[in-house]
């Protein structure tokens, strides 16, 4: 049994109802063509057996599961296979330096998913396309497949980030798995990624402009991994490195505008929802760049205000007054944690994934709060007839008992 979809850890987002459709694609190599399906729950879930006919060695089969951490089994009466996946929230963050490490030590949840691929070569489509999927606890420059030989960006992403705290935090408020794919470029402001959201040469010390840096990063992700997994929105963190370019809140919006709604139009999410929070060191003298960014919240659609990064002194900071420390980088965690509560899931409408999708009717389901369930080996159709059928049998005895009865009566009095 050859599974080719889901990969393991792969995360899927769960509709407004808790659930995904994950598409389960595989090969039979021996054995019959009846196919099995089980999702035994690992932390939250409901357990879930389906077995059903194919009329291929080559299978795809809709399976709906609601939001949990699975081990997934695909079986016949020969061979099987297994991963697990992750029904739950998928978010993509955006940004300069404060947002591209991870923050992995930080992390205690075996639930927080991330892509285990850097993404190093930001134009390489198949690094998006083909990444496999680790929890940010098992985090290392051996199961991260395109980190190897790049020490320092190991180093980064372990000892350094918002988001392996802000997962433990997430999983806990939502009870659910989350997933970050993180599509941030350090060294960068709004002025350039809009610029490469127009396609607009500009100078950069690496961000090559040709190759449509660092925006297409961001593209990539939600062209073509967030078609793998659904998505519910984007977290940005942008604005310290603005100030040495704009402090003009018409500009700031502007540039925003540009990003969103390019973004929207090239990945065929046009209600994508963003959360955007204003940053920037010595606000006071840099007010335009937090009062755009409130504007582009109010004058657009589907985007809500992020925490008040800007408002963070310098104990949160290092020593260079700007980046976060851990103090500033768990405060970020502890606020986006609140800025994403259940108003914003209300506001944010999820992609999700096969929604046009049915389980197939020829088969055997079963599902239970507990692991340990068996199948039932009747579809709940064949079960209603046959509750039928015996009521009417029990209807037909009764009367037919009642007029036995009154007939001897009639003739004993007679």
């Amino acid at each position: 049994m050859k599974l080719i979809s889901p990969v393991n850890k792969q995360p899927f987002q769960r509709n407004v109802q808790d659930k995904a459709t994950i598409l389960v694609e595989g090969l039979i190599e021996k054995g019959n063509k009846q196919v099995t399906l089980s999702a035994i729950p690992l932390r939250g879930g409901i357990s879930k057996t389906l077995t059903t006919a194919v009329e291929n060695p080559n299978f795809s089969i809709p399976f709906t599961l609601s939001k949990g951490y699975y081990t997934l089994t695909v079986s016949n009466d020969s061979e099987s296979a297994s991963v697990i996946v992750a029904i739950g929230e998928i978010l993509v963050i955006m940004g300069h330096s404060f947002t591209e490490g991870l923050g992995t030590k930080f992390c205690k949840d075996e639930r927080v998913i991330i892509p285990a691929t850097r993404l190093a070569d930001l134009t390489d489509v198949s690094l998006y396309q083909k990444t496999g999927f680790i929890s940010m606890t098992e985090f290392s420059a051996s199961t991260a497949t395109d980190y190897t030989s790049i020490e320092d960006h190991i180093n980064y992403a372990i000892n350094r980030g918002i988001w392996g705290r802000l997962g433990d935090l997430l999983v806990e408020k939502y009870d659910c798995p989350v997933a970050f794919l993180n599509a941030c470029f350090g060294g960068t402001n709004l002025d350039i990624w809009s610029k490469s959201a127009k396609w607009q040469s500009f100078e950069h010390g690496f961000a090559d402009s040709s190759k449509r840096m660092p925006f297409v990063k961001l593209l990539n992700t939600l062209k073509y991994i967030v078609p793998r997994t659904g998505v519910r929105g984007v977290l940005s963190i942008h604005g310290d490195n603005d100030k040495f370019v704009t402090n003009d809140p018409n500009v700031i919006a502007d540039v925003y505008k540009t990003i969103i709604e390019t973004a929207r139009s090239e990945s065929n999410l046009p209600n994508l929802h963003f959360v955007i929070a204003p940053s920037v060191t010595d606000y006071q003298e840099h007010l335009g760049i937090i009062d755009g960014t409130i504007k582009a919240v109010v004058e657009g659609t589907n985007i809500s205000i992020g925490p008040d990064i800007y408002l963070y002194d310098n104990s949160l900071r290092l020593e260079d007054k700007l980046h976060l420390n851990e103090k500033g980088e768990q405060k970020a965690a502890e606020d986006f944690a609140k800025v994403l509560g259940s108003t914003y899931l209300t506001k944010a409408q999820p992609f999700t994934l096969n929604n046009s999708l049915n389980e197939p009717t020829n088969l055997v389901v079963s599902s239970s709060l507990t692991v340990d369930e068996k199948p039932i080996t009747t579809t709940q159709k064949d079960s209603d007839e046959a509750t039928k059928i015996l009521l009417g049998i029990l209807a037909f005895v009764v009367t037919f008992t009642f007029l036995k009865l009154l007939i001897a009566k009639f003739q004993s009095s007679s």
